[in-house]
C-alpha cells in the first residue's frame, strides 16, 4: 500500500475554496490501483498561510505511476499556476503497519 500526499500552502483565507478543485476526482478514480482520495486542511489562527494536504491511497507504486502518466492526471494538473497557492511538495509513504477497528 502507498500514500501520495501532497502538502500545498495555500495563502489564509483560501484553503477552503483550492479544496474544492478536489471535490470532483477528474478520473482518478477510473485508474487501477486507486484506493480514496482524502484532503485535509489546516489554518492555524494568526498564521501567515494555511496548508492543504492531499492524499492519494495506491495498492502499489506501480499503480501510481499509471495515474501520474495518464491523459486524465495531464488534464487536471493542466490549469495553470494559481496565485493563491505558495508552494507544494510531494511525499510517499509505505504503509508498514495497520490497525482497523
Amino acid at each position: 500500500m502507498l500514500v501520495v500526499t501532497n502538502s500545498i500552502n495555500v495563502k489564509t483565507g483560501f484553503g477552503q475554496e483550492i479544496a474544492q478543485r478536489f471535490a470532483e476526482a477528474k478520473g482518478v478514480q477510473e485508474i487501477e490501483g486507486f484506493v480514496r482520495m482524502e484532503v485535509w486542511h489546516e489554518a492555524k489562527e494568526g498564521a501567515e498561510a494555511e496548508e492543504l494536504k492531499v492524499s492519494t491511497v495506491w495498492e502499489d507504486e506501480e499503480a501510481f505511476k499509471r495515474w501520474t502518466s495518464s491523459e486524465s492526471f495531464r488534464q487536471s494538473h493542466g490549469q495553470g499556476r494559481n496565485e493563491n497557492i505558495l508552494g507544494a511538495s510531494l511525499n510517499k509513504y509505505e504503509l508498514l503497519i495497520s490497525h482497523k477497528k
